[in-house]
């Protein structure tokens, strides 16, 4: 098929639902046909703010719980504001991020907000992702490809920070800690009226009793501003651990071996960081901005300074969580869009010339692995580098993948794949004519997938053969 459309405009956004603030930004997106590909793969050629909403403080029903009608009525006035309709946004991400992503609604809102946010809008969470997304929206990313070096940005929010390496223009090493700046917060007279679990446990390490209505100390806020800032210190140079740093890790350690030219800070706190923000909120913010450069100057760490700061985060979710499929895709009539929040498989085939055997027995050892039942659980098989583009090397290919899905088979469930190469309409005609299935079929290609990744795909925007995908880390944690 040749695609005829040389260029697609979208408009996309981004929504941040953090422990201090919330915040909304609306982009452009432009997708364009690179006509020297012989696949007609399109490209992002532009990413442009459109708009960029103000900041507000997340709004709490009470301690555990995020109040979902004052959060959606302040968003949507950002939508009038910005004069963009809901019926306008063709994809983006609503992400929620730090303390917020452990409240007792945070799932159910992140969903809710994405389902009214527009098109396609990806319900996101989980701290290896926010810091992808805020290593892209600082502008870190960008600068390691313009100029050769190897950029770590750490976004430092109300409840954690996110820390990314960016090299050649691609995060190669994530991680992230539970160092945020409104772990505590006070009234005006000082009295506690915020204590996340996070920050109270953090007072009783440090040999504070912290309580609702306790008065805070600037001794004892300095306490806890300076042990927070040591143990994200250790945390990115990837020294060993104290208690305090194991206690507030939120992702694996740090795993980077080489030498890292520039250090960037986004979120909240860099505004404090960098002087740009004069207006206090009586949470730990300031006195942790100042205990971050005090121990940063005295590392030796060699700080610069991000292209976005505050609204990193929110920028990367509107411009850089979008991907497309290539224009050789496979996509049966019947599929319901948007697709959501697809479980990653990724069969482990180790020749290109596989058997149907071969096939069928990777994809259940995979199924095994994340303990997901055939037939019944909703996944995406992931096939990276796993089978030569001969009909008969096809045939075996889609044989076996049907040998392995009985269940799915049966009930008449969609099956959906992901390829590497182009190879996503060649697979789904050839198990459609050879094995005779009657399953509703997504066959998507040109994009490399991971196993424990989750994936969104919405409709098809170009000529019903090229889908919007989002690719994102759904971790929710409410206990």
């Amino acid at each position: 098929m040749i695609v005829k459309t040389k260029r697609k405009e979208l408009t996309s956004v981004g929504v941040d639902i953090g422990t201090s603030t919330s915040h909304v930004v609306f982009s452009q997106i432009v997708l364009e046909k690179d006509d020297t590909s012989r696949t007609e793969k399109f490209e992002i050629k532009e990413r442009r703010v459109l708009h960029s909403g103000p900041i507000h403080l997340t709004p709490f029903r009470d301690a555990r719980n995020i109040d979902f009608e004052r959060l959606r009525d302040l968003l949507l006035h950002d939508y009038r504001t910005a004069g963009i309709e809901v019926s306008e946004i063709d994809t983006g991400a609503v992400i929620i991020t730090g303390e917020t992503a452990k409240k007792e609604n945070a799932e159910w809102i992140v969903r809710a907000l994405a389902g009214e946010a527009g098109k396609f809008v990806a319900a996101t969470a989980g701290p290896n992702f926010e810091s992808v997304l805020a290593a892209y929206g600082s502008g870190a990313v960008t600068k390691s490809a313009d100029s050769g070096e190897t950029i770590m940005n750490i976004d430092i929010g109300g409840g954690s920070s996110n820390a990314a390496v960016c090299k050649d223009g691609r995060v190669v090493a994530t991680t992230a800690i539970n160092v945020g700046g409104r772990l505590v917060a006070t009234d005006e007279d000082q009295r506690i009226i915020r204590l996340e679990d996070t920050g109270r446990s953090l007072a009783e390490a440090v040999g504070l009793s912290l309580e609702i209505g306790h008065v805070l100390t600037e001794t004892e806020r300095k306490t806890l501003a300076e042990s927070l800032a040591e143990a994200l210190l250790e945390c990115v140079q990837q020294k060993p651990f104290s208690d305090i740093t194991s206690m507030l890790m939120m992702a694996p350690p740090l795993q980077y071996e080489g030498e890292i030219d520039c250090i960037t800070f986004s979120g909240g706190v860099a505004e404090y960081i960098y002087e740009s923000e004069k207006r206090v909120f009586n949470d730990l913010g300031v006195s942790l901005a100042r205990a971050v450069k005090e121990q940063a100057e005295k590392a030796g760490l060699p700080v610069g300074k991000p292209e976005h700061k505050i609204r990193a985060t929110v920028i990367g979710a509107g411009n850089f969580s979008l991907q497309v499929s290539g224009s050789t895709t496979f996509l049966s009539s019947g599929l319901n869009y948007p697709l959501r929040n697809l479980p990653v498989i990724e069969p482990h085939i180790t020749t290109r010339k596989p058997s149907s055997s071969d096939v069928s027995m990777a994809i259940k050892r995979a199924l095994s692995r994340f303990d997901l039942i055939e037939g019944v659980d909703p996944l995406i098989l992931a096939f990276n580098n796993s089978v030569r583009p001969s009909y008969e090397n096809l045939r075996e290919f889609a044989l076996g993948v049907v040998s392995a899905l009985p269940n799915t088979v049966k009930n008449q469930t969609p099956i959906f794949m992901c390829f590497d190469a182009d190879i996503g309409n060649s697979v789904g005609n050839v198990m459609k004519r050879e094995t005779g299935i009657k399953n509703e079929l997504l066959s998507i290609d040109e994009i490399r997938l991971k196993e424990g990744e989750f994936i969104d795909i919405g409709e098809p925007i170009i000529e019903d053969v090229v889908v919007p995908v989002v690719i994102k880390t759904l971790v929710f944690d409410s206990e």
